[in-house]
């Protein structure tokens, strides 16, 4: 299948900016499981190429794949709306095109549980034991993945099982919310319909899932783009760039709502993976890019720089 005309979008940032942890670079293109299918995708330009190893109706996947990759939403607006400063620019210049996902709601529920106290190539490889251990067994070509585990295959599995994968204290909180999610304590269908505050309280009420992993789980998933997940990272970043002194998770949030409005999960989206790019991000020139005696001016020059870039210049 072909996407054509795909414009102001970088599949490279989407995927590799730490919101999934199931898509693999291969060659030139990135292989991932997404609802129990393998998707290889790959980017020309404005054209997006799909496989899938399911047979798909391009009438249905088409309009899904647009929305996982958030391609119906006018991103360049919004980002728009969030170029208040100098910095940030900076951040979307350099990564234009990096959208946020919209993922499955249980595996994300999942996968952000796994995420506390981790590290990225280690939450990967739990989440690959569980699916290799729970899930069903899936190929394209020659690559082979797994489905992620249903609620009920973790709900039913051992805790010592679990430990196995690698899950850590982590397991007991994993089986918890499986297990409320098959017994219908925590409804999936109907969290979905919540607002962003109903939606993360009603996730805050299960244990081992707090502010940081409840406000991932309403941007990755629910589409909640007011959601602020409050990791060591970002914290580091707004107290350094912004308000240049160590701040509480409660004085964070109320400076960055104010500041960016109710798109500031695009906005901590950009300047979070721009700190993994760029080791000079707190430097003095860096630094000196933000003058907060200005006031923030949603209304400047298009962030879009001359031409389509796709992929970052060294």
């Amino acid at each position: 299948m072909q996407i054509q005309n795909v414009t102001d979008f970088s599949l490279k940032y989407t995927l590799e900016s730490g919101q999934s942890f199931r898509w693999n670079k291969i060659d030139d293109a990135y292989c991932g499981v997404v609802e129990g299918r393998i998707l290889k995708i790959s980017q020309q330009g404005t054209t997006l190429h799909v496989e899938s190893s399911t047979n798909e109706d391009e009438t249905t996947f088409l309009p899904y794949f647009r929305h996982y990759l958030d391609l119906e939403r006018d991103v360049p607006k919004l980002l728009g709306e969030v170029d208040n400063d100098a910095y940030i620019h900076r951040t979307i210049q350099t990564l234009w095109g990096m959208h946020i996902l919209n993922q499955e709601l249980w595996e994300t529920i999942a996968s952000f549980i796994l995420s506390q106290n981790n590290n990225v190539s280690r939450i990967r490889r739990i989440i690959r034991r569980l699916s290799e251990r729970y899930g069903k067994k899936l190929s394209i070509a020659a690559y082979e993945d797994y489905s992620f585990p249903s609620p009920h295959a973790l709900a039913t599995a051992t805790e010592a099982d679990l430990l196995e994968c690698g899950t850590g204290y982590r397991a007991s909180y994993l089986q918890d919310t499986a297990r409320a999610v098959v017994n219908g304590e925590l409804a999936l269908t109907s969290l979905k319909q919540l607002s962003y505050p109903e939606a993360k309280q009603e996730l805050i009420r299960r244990k081992g899932i707090g502010e940081k992993v409840a406000d991932c789980i309403c941007l990755f998933s629910l589409g909640h783009l007011a959601a602020l997940p409050i990791d060591v990272w970002i914290k580091r970043i707004f107290e350094t760039l912004y308000l240049r002194r160590r701040a509480t998770h409660r004085e964070i949030r109320e400076f960055a709502y104010n500041y960016f409005g109710d798109g500031v999960g695009y906005a901590q989206q950009y300047l979070f993976h721009y700190v993994h790019e760029c080791p000079d991000w707190a430097d003095t020139e860096h630094l000196s890019l933000i003058n907060l005696k200005q006031k923030p001016n949603p209304a400047v020059e298009s962030s879009k720089p001359v031409g389509t870039r796709t992929h970052r210049q060294s």
